[in-house]
């Protein structure tokens, strides 16, 4: 395989995949990125210093994203590698460009991050598929198609000091994103945000 080039990344994003009948909106923040390694190069014997001719192997897109999990039954039955899913899609959550490939191959792994903890790894990658044109036919950007909106938690609501943050799916903010929290309790001084999606 050739040198994978990074063609663009994104922080707070939501990964749908059909195949396994979900959007994540628990990706690790700027973990998911697509690169792509152009295809091989081949030039038919030379006569007179001129090249008979030219032929370029199509690129393959690979895109790549972490989730914080808790243990590695969350993974169960899905680690490793499934030669074809329908498809998979990023979109991030400011509204901006987003990309679609089709028809990939999936490989799902497991491992211990010093920053994350346990982590999942999910790795897709484009089987080089032409039109007659030698156009790539699997590879689509796309716009969000959803709102995504972030309100605060009320503080003072009955019950709020017995919720577990991480198990309601609370976000803090993190900058100018949100990130998922991990809090087993609520902390003091902390705002929690509740996330919802409204498709446009």
């Amino acid at each position: 395989m050739g040198v994978l080039q990074k063609l663009v990344g994104w922080g707070a994003n939501t990964l749908t995949d059909p195949d396994l009948g979900m959007d994540f909106n628990d990706i690790v923040m700027d973990s998911t990125d697509v690169s792509y390694e152009e295809g091989a190069e081949e030039e038919a014997p030379c006569e007179g210093n001129r090249a008979e001719a030219r032929k370029k192997d199509p690129d393959t897109y690979v895109m790549k994203a972490r989730r914080r999990i808790d243990d590695e039954t969350e993974v169960e039955g899905i680690i490793g590698y499934k030669e074809t899913v329908s498809y998979v899609k990023c979109v991030p959550d400011n509204g901006g460009l987003g990309i679609k490939l089709l028809n990939v191959s999936r490989h799902i792994g497991v491992r211990q991050d010093t920053k994350d903890g346990l982590v999942a790894e999910y790795t897709y990658k484009t089987k080089r598929q032409t039109d007659d044109d030698g156009n790539l036919t699997d590879v689509k950007f796309c716009r969000n198609d959803r709102n995504v909106t972030y309100t605060a938690v009320d503080s003072t609501a009955e019950g709020y000091s017995n919720k577990n943050p991480k198990n309601e799916g609370w976000y803090i903010k993190n900058g100018a994103d949100y990130i998922r929290s991990w809090d087993a309790a609520p902390q003091n001084g902390m705002t929690y945000y509740v996330r919802a999606v409204t498709v446009v």
